[in-house]
């Protein structure tokens, strides 16, 4: 009872420690009254909104966590058929069966996250409900709290298949005697959709975008995507088209999309995370542009520059199968969204003795800093997705927007969907949608003749690449072990062999068990000796 005790108090903790560092601006910040008590937060409107808000904040505040290697390990989509990551979180994604993964921090880090979001959610909802305020501003409050409620359980089932379920606040009269049983996977996907049909109903009619929240495209197009892990086509369809018709979403040009202006607020935005510190309610720094940008400055001739990302790390990037799903002629992503060459643009270095000139693009063996594992860190593929334009090349810290949900996640729901139902005339119809916004028109296959689960992954992998969805596709389809054996990591970058057998051993590495996580080791120990994940026990 001792560990539970303390698990609890370390949990009200990191609540409160959010609860007070929370965003600046109106709409995402946590008042701080002098006495913060149980009224104040779940019986007015203001202190209702108050903790809406902090859900925020929890979510957000990860990124601060081992230099935001845990969060980047999941939008890098580390782990599946088209990622190559360098760093030592690493170990996860590379599926190891040589050491202890139960005690790995990233583990640890995402189970807690969404049971803090969890834990508040209950008792905003619970405590909400009951609230006597006005019954409009009740619901306008209340629906982001259902959403995100619905969401954490929908990660955490999917990531760890075992979990435990609880809706009830936790007060100091339930906490004594709590039981830790792992909930069975129906249960938790009725809760699912009870929440988020619930915040759907709250939502009525409005369609409303509030950059950094959640909106009822967000909650309608998770509900599909719920649908879909239950077979259940025909919702999916109903939920996609609703958003399809109804919502204020669009697609953009790939190029306009990853706005340079930090915000990224365009018509493809549902859900974007709020860093920029001039924005509305933006939060902390991160360090995303850094860990998806090659150290190119590393290399004599070169320095940092906004054209090319800055200042690098080299921790995630690209492996051969996604860059081989790039048309470089004719698809506007390959240059919009990819960094795949650097120049010497060093105004200041001595070009007179060596072989190439200022302006020359970076080539293997130009120098004695440029071969084997030093190709790999300083003239790999960076992603641009996540860099900061606003930023001084040398900086360190990052405060750009960061996509959670884009609108083409709701078309390629759709496209499935349909696929699943048999109908291709209209999944076609959805997928050959984002191929003409996203491919020349001079191309000559520009819009696709025929659909299959094969090619759907390759376009979502094309658009969705490295944005933190990829994982859970090819687990819900069935084939995250199948791809990762045949494309996980990277053996061979440009001709140069991989000198670290550890960037390719996901490949053999990869069981069929590796499709959930472990439940982390300290959490297990807390609440009691919960069940272990099969292929976990140590």
């Amino acid at each position: 009872m001792k560990a539970i005790k303390k698990y609890y108090s370390l949990w009200v903790f990191s609540l409160l420690l959010a609860f007070l560092t929370a965003g600046c601006e109106d709409f995402l910040k946590e008042e701080n009254p002098s006495e913060v008590t149980t009224d104040f937060l779940y019986t007015t409107a203001d202190g209702l909104q108050s903790a809406v808000n902090g859900l925020y904040t929890i979510e957000r505040a990860q990124t601060s966590e081992n230099e935001c290697n845990y969060f980047a390990n999941i939008m890098g989509d580390s782990g599946t058929d088209i990622d190559f990551n360098r760093a030592s979180v690493a170990d996860i994604s590379r599926y190891r069966t040589d050491i202890d993964l139960t005690t790995q921090g990233i583990v640890r880090s995402w189970w807690q996250k969404w049971y803090q979001i969890i834990e508040r959610s209950n008792s905003i909802i619970a405590f909400g409900e009951a609230a006597q305020i006005n019954p409009e501003d009740k619901r306008v409050i209340l629906r982001e709290a259902y959403v995100y409620r619905a969401y954490a359980y929908f990660w955490l089932v999917r990531k760890f298949d075992n979990i435990w379920l609880n809706i009830e606040p936790t007060t100091y009269q339930n906490i004594d005697g709590r039981v830790y049983d792992v909930a069975k996977s129906e249960e938790v996907y009725a809760q699912i959709v009870a929440d988020l049909d619930k915040a759907i109903e709250y939502y009525g009619s409005d369609w409303g975008v509030v950059s950094g929240k959640f909106n009822q495209g967000v909650a309608r197009w998770l509900r599909a995507d719920v649908a879909m892990w239950l077979q259940d086509y025909e919702t999916a369809v109903s939920q996609t088209e609703k958003i399809i018709q109804e919502g204020p979403f669009a697609l953009e040009n790939p190029d306009k999309i990853f706005t340079q202006d930090r915000r990224n607020l365009t018509k493809e935005s549902m859900y974007v995370m709020q860093f920029d510190e001039f924005a509305p309610g933006g939060g902390p720094y991160h360090r995303l542009s850094l860990i998806f940008t090659t150290q190119y400055r590393s290399v004599p001739g070169c320095i940092p520059a906004r054209e090319y990302g800055g200042y690098g790390w080299t921790r995630i990037h690209p492996n051969p199968y996604l860059i081989s799903l790039y048309d470089a002629k004719y698809d506007k992503r390959w240059t919009s969204w990819w960094q795949h060459y650097y120049t010497y643009n060093d105004p200041q270095y001595d070009f007179s003795k060596v072989k190439y000139n200022f302006g020359d693009t970076l080539k293997l063996n130009d120098n004695s800093q440029l071969k084997g594992d030093n190709y790999y860190r300083n003239a790999n593929i960076s992603c641009k997705k996540y860099w900061d334009w606003v930023k001084e090349p040398l900086t360190n810290r990052s405060y750009n927007n960061v996509y959670i949900f884009r609108y083409p996640l709701v078309l390629f729901t759709a496209a499935e969907a349909h696929l699943r139902l048999g109908d291709n005339a209209k999944a076609l119809e959805y997928i050959n949608q984002i191929r003409r916004s996203r491919i020349s028109s001079a191309a000559p296959d520009q819009q696709l003749a025929a659909l299959s689960e094969d090619i759907l992954l390759d376009e979502f992998a094309r658009e969705m690449a490295f944005e933190g969805h990829r994982w859970f596709m090819l687990k819900r389809v069935g084939k995250l072990v199948e791809r990762v054996h045949l494309y996980g990591g990277v053996s061979s970058f440009r001709g140069v062999a991989a000198p670290n057998p550890l960037y390719y051993a996901c490949r053999t590495n990869i069981q069929p068990y590796h499709v959930r996580w472990p439940i982390p080791q300290g959490e297990r120990d807390a609440m009691g000796g919960f069940p272990q994940n099969e292929g976990y026990n140590q």
